[in-house]
Formats: structure tokens, sequence, C-alpha cells
């Protein structure tokens, strides 16, 4: 009986250490992992989607401008199905007077969603019967035998025969950021002061219908958020697209046009244009020029269009000011030029 009781003891400590070890090394560095540590009912918008969201929208700006704070759950190459489970989470915690939706991930082929995206979302939700029901949802894609589903529950299984595995934590391998890089969120460092130029493209029309199976997942969703009497905005991203992947935005515009919620695609704007010669960092996302752009617009039509406090006053939301400072003094060291002076540029 007492070699029993060492034994589970062992094993509960082991557990544990490789537990901590694992939040280290990954799950403290995602904008979701900072979700779970702001204060309850903290933030007046959510906001979801792949790495276009982090990356994309400056929440210290956003803040700074209309005095609206925004939580990212994002993550890279975020699924399309694991957003309803996010929302859940959100819902534990937060009371959002809004949540804005990127749809890009919808044109995924889901079969080809792999280990390391599914991961990058469950990983960073707490335990709790929503992650499960996430992990169960998503493994279900790419058809992973059952007998592999409890790596996923208990994600520091897959590293325990592997210490080289949690050393090198990189984008490549895991997609953990430097947490220091995350400004309540916004994703920002040295590579995105860069300028990948890019072929300029119009969007058109033409419809691909979706996958059956991506269908349903946005029917799913739209089903659930009108359900639970959700205030919600769909965005696409601006972006490099194939045409594939227009044909199936397209079709997934129609859905929710017909199901009555507001949807902006920010690559078929008249009043707001991406420069694909000097906006973006790489072939797929906006560099810091460009989300100022994206972020200046988006945060005065969601200051105008809904009905969103202005914390700016209140000494509960000092760290955003701190955090924008932080971001601001942050872009001045690298890029060797003024932010404020960027703003000025544009006039949205």
């Amino acid at each position: 009986m007492k070699n029993l009781v060492k034994t589970i003891i062992f094993l509960l400590i082991f557990c544990m250490l490789w537990s901590i070890t694992f939040k280290f090394f990954w799950v403290d560095k995602t904008p979701i992992s900072l979700f779970y540590k702001q204060p309850k009912n903290h933030f007046d918008v959510m906001y979801y989607g792949s790495s276009n969201a982090y990356i994309h929208f400056n929440t210290t700006l956003a803040y700074d401008k209309y005095g609206f704070t925004t939580g990212l759950m994002s993550t890279d190459s975020q699924p399309f199905g694991v957003i309803k489970y996010l929302i859940k989470e959100t819902k534990k915690y937060q009371k959002p007077k809004l949540y804005v939706i990127d749809i890009f991930k919808i044109t995924d082929d889901l079969k080809e969603i792999g280990d390391p995206a599914i991961r990058k979302s469950t990983d960073s939700m707490k335990f709790s019967m929503n992650r499960i029901d996430a992990i169960n949802e998503l493994l279900t894609y790419n058809n992973t035998d059952k007998s592999e589903y409890i790596n996923y529950y208990f994600s520091f299984l897959m590293y325990h025969n592997s210490w080289k595995k949690i050393a090198n934590v990189s984008d490549n391998n895991i997609g953990a950021l430097d947490s220091s890089s995350l400004y309540k969120g916004y994703g920002f460092g040295s590579d995105q002061t860069a300028i990948s130029v890019q072929k300029d493209y119009v969007w058109n029309d033409a419809v691909v219908e979706l996958p059956k199976k991506n269908e349903e997942i946005l029917i799913d969703l739209i089903d659930y958020i009108k359900s639970n009497n959700l205030n919600v905005i769909f965005i696409v991203p601006s972006r490099t697209l194939s045409e594939i992947q227009m044909g199936r935005i397209n079709d997934a515009i129609n859905i929710i046009k017909k199901n009555n919620f507001n949807i902006i695609n920010f690559n078929d704007l008249n009043d707001f244009k991406i420069d694909y010669s000097k906006d973006l960092y790489n072939s797929t996302h906006l560099n810091v020029y460009g989300a100022t752009k994206y972020t200046l617009y988006f945060s005065k039509y969601l200051h105008e269009n809904y009905d969103l406090p202005n914390h700016k006053n209140d000494k509960n939301y000092i760290s955003w000011e701190e955090e924008y400072m932080r971001f601001k003094n942050d872009f001045n060291k690298i890029t060797k030029t003024d932010f404020d002076e960027l703003i000025s540029l544009y006039q949205y």
C-alpha cells in the first residue's frame, strides 16, 4: 500500500511538473493565454481568428483612439471550427458587447488541418469539458485515431519523451510567441516592420461553393450565435488570396448575409485600400504600417456603429495606456521613426 501511495504521489508530481514546463514554454505565450489573465468582464470586444487577427489589429491603438478594450482569442492557423468553443470559453469570464469573427479559415481543406493548428488553439484553453468538446470536433476533421485523443486532452503528454522538443519551441514547430511581443494581444516585432511587395488584385464576385462540412460548421456557428443572442460582426481580412479562397469566401458571405449578419470584406471597400507594394511583411500578413491603417479604420467603424464604452479616464484600465506606450517606444526604437507621425499620415 505504501508503495502504491508513493507511486501515485510520484505520478502526480511528475504530471504537475510537466504541465508547468509545458505551460511556461508554450501555453503562456499566446493571445488566448493573455485572455485568461485579464479581470472578469474586462473586454468590450472579443476578436476571433487566425494570425491575421492578432497581427492586424492593434488593440492598444484602438484603446488609445476610442477607449474600448479588445480581447484576442487568436492563434496561428486557427481552425474555423474552434471559434464556437472559444466563444463559449469567453462567456465564462467576459460579457463583451460585440464579437468580431474573421472568416478567412472557413476556406480550409479540413482534412489538411494539421496537428500544430489544432494544438495552438486547444492547448491554450483551460482544461474543461468545453476544451474536450473542441478537441473532439477538430480531430474528426483529419480522422485522428481515438486512441490519440488523450494526448490532446493532456497536452504535456506529447512531450514526455523529448526535452529537446520543449527546449526548441518556436513559431516553426509549436507556434509560441515571445510574450514580450504581445501588447494586450497584438503581436508586434521587428519582422512586422519589413516590406514585402505583393501583386495587387481586384476582388471578384465569383462564387465557389464551400465544401459541405465547411458550410455545416459555418451554419452551426450562426445557429449558436442566434440561440445565444450574441452581437456579432464578421470580417474578411486584408490579405492575398487564391481564386478558390476568394470564391469560397464569397459563398460564406452570401450565407452570412442571408442570415442577416453584418460582414465587412476589407478587400472590397471603396474608402479603405491596402497598398500591396508597401503594407505587407510577407505574402499573407500586414506589416505594422498596414496594421496601423487597418486598426485606425476598423476601430473608428466600431466606435461609430456600436455602443462601446470609453474607459480612458478609468484607473482600472491604466494598463492599456501603459501597453500602448510600451508598443510606441518599441516601434520607435526598432524603426527609428515616430509612431505618432505615422498615425498622422492616415486619415480615418
